[in-house]
């Protein structure tokens, strides 16, 4: 069975549940490692403070209630943010692939006959992990 073949399977299927199927083109990787180097990471309070923000253009007060008490609606949401943190950095698992041929191996060393070097390639794809920061 060919790639070709098995993308129009799962096209089909797509089709079938009148889905949209989006193309990813991939990005260079020193593209994502300059991205994601000049990346802040996750913060709980930033996010809590852009919720804040977005809940007082919708005219929804963020301030302590008028008798002094804690709004509740700021509460809820830093409960919420402190989860979705916790959940993305103790939980979430990053997936991705190497496509045979793209990662270069390179070796050096010696034997009877002297010094050598061998080069190759991946020959199978490669899976990888990562953690979110």
């Amino acid at each position: 069975m060919s790639i070709d073949s098995v993308v129009n399977k799962i096209n089909s299927f797509l089709q079938a549940l009148d889905a949209k199927l989006t193309i990813v083109v991939p990005m260079p990787a020193i593209f994502l490692l300059c991205a994601a180097m000049n990346r802040k990471g996750l913060s709980k309070l930033r996010s809590l403070s852009n919720i804040c923000q977005e809940l007082e253009g919708y005219g929804i007060p963020t301030g302590p209630n008028a008798d002094g008490s804690p709004n509740l609606t700021v509460l809820h949401t830093h409960a919420i943010m402190n989860e979705v943190v916790r959940m993305m950095t103790e939980d979430a698992v990053i997936q991705g692939s190497v496509r045979p041929g793209e990662m270069m191996i390179v070796s050096s060393g010696s034997n009877g006959g002297g010094p050598m070097v061998s080069t190759g390639t991946n020959i199978l794809p490669t899976h990888l992990w990562g953690v979110v920061q």
